[in-house]
């Protein structure tokens, strides 16, 4: 992911809007929700594999940007595998806010979500 979060700096740098260049507003939040958006409705339109595929690249790059934007990007990696290790500690199962998929990831009773705060504070 190292790479990826490089590109996205670069790319941020190019178009001088890094988080050090320009403070992200609540405006661009909105922005960056609404594109996040959009690139999920591509993903549920799509025909082809190849539409797909080029609509999660786009969310991805929105996401990664968004992190970048907000001036995380470097406890990123950190807040990531602490996600997944909470994750890892889920088990498979039907979710009912998801429509009973039946490969949801489900909370075991005493989960505890990951602690963020100190990444962000």
């Amino acid at each position: 992911m190292n790479n990826f979060l490089n590109q996205i700096k670069e790319m941020h740098k190019k178009f001088k809007i890094t988080s050090d260049a320009i403070k992200f507003s609540e405006q661009e939040k909105k922005f960056r929700i609404a594109a996040m958006q959009e690139e999920l409705n591509e993903y549920i339109d799509a025909k082809t594999k190849e539409d797909e595929l080029d609509a999660l690249i786009d969310l991805i790059i929105f996401a990664l940007g968004t992190v970048e934007r907000q001036g995380m990007i470097n406890v990123l990696e950190e807040a990531f595998q602490r996600v997944m290790k909470a994750n890892m500690q889920k088990n498979i199962g039907t979710n009912k806010k998801r429509n009973d998929f039946q490969l949801d990831l489900i909370k075991p009773a005493g989960w505890k979500a990951p602690n963020l705060k100190d990444l962000v504070d």
